[in-house]
């Protein structure tokens, strides 16, 4: 069977602009059908390199989200001093 390296090149390529414009949950799916591109690949390869690939994701997105709740939680004991 052959690897269609250009479908899951496409997708890394689309992964790529859904961070960079920071439309994480469309990330996330198309990461998901990325990794489902690579298992039927069967290269351990790309299987591997996508796995890393979508837990540095993940963390990347967890450490933005603290980032903006640390930005938004002065703002909001402001309020509640306020009110």
């Amino acid at each position: 069977m052959m690897t269609d390296y250009r479908k899951i090149n496409e997708l890394m390529h689309l992964v790529d602009r859904a961070i960079d414009t920071c439309h994480y949950s469309r990330a996330e799916k198309l990461f998901r059908q990325l990794l489902q591109e690579a298992f039927e690949s069967r290269d351990n390869k790309i299987i591997a390199d996508v796995s890393i690939a979508f837990i540095g994701f993940r963390r990347h997105h967890a450490i933005e989200t603290l980032k903006i709740l640390k930005r938004i939680d002065p703002i909001q004991a402001q309020r509640k001093v306020l009110s």
